[in-house]
């Protein structure tokens, strides 16, 4: 009696499911039904913008100044990799030393090629760390620009504002690009 009991909720089941099927997809068939009589205007309506983040950081005041922290960054690293420079020249000068015994010459060139790994090391760290910090002046200088794309996004009807160069491939700078306005706006809002 339980198989028969459970074949009897199977059917109803299945059969309460397929009822609920059909409505969820007349409804899918309806809607693209009425999308297809929606006037192209409104498709018309919205529009695409692009912002340069690059030149947003090159032409606000507020990316001026991130840049002349960037610069300041930049100098630091590069005052470490002259040192460290310096001191791998000083080592293989004194290794290549002519009066100096075969333990000694053993010594300071083991010195010499430790120091050499070490200033490679370092060389590949900060331009590492020059790249993390460019991109956090890019976000950085974004982040505060976002309340302005918003603004322009909502006064002027766009739907997207792309700020990803490689994003697109192809983008109409006469009429989309709004850089200049983002950039003026921004240092507006600055003062």
């Amino acid at each position: 009696m339980s198989r028969t009991l459970d074949k009897q909720r199977r059917r109803m089941y299945h059969f309460a499911m397929s009822n609920f099927i059909v409505p969820r997809c007349a409804l899918a068939a309806l809607l693209l039904i009425s999308l297809a009589f929606v006037p192209e205007q409104a498709f018309a309506q919205q529009k695409v913008g692009f912002v340069n983040p690059q030149r947003v950081v090159n032409e606000t005041r507020l990316g001026q100044m991130a840049k002349a922290d960037l610069a300041r960054y930049v100098a630091e690293k590069d005052r470490l990799a002259k040192e460290s420079a310096a001191q791998v020249a000083v080592l293989r000068k004194e290794s290549e030393g002519v009066a100096l015994s075969a333990a000694e010459r053993t010594r300071r060139e083991d010195a010499y090629r430790r120091k050499s790994r070490q200033h490679e090391t370092l060389l590949q760290e900060n331009a590492r760390d020059i790249k993390a910090e460019e991109a956090k002046l890019l976000q950085y200088v974004m982040r505060r620009a976002d309340s302005v794309l918003e603004d322009i996004g909502k006064k002027g009807g766009y739907a997207i504002i792309i700020t990803d160069p490689t994003a697109v491939g192809y983008v109409d700078k006469a009429s989309a690009d709004l850089t200049e306005r983002v950039a003026r706006e921004l240092d507006a809002k600055g003062k």
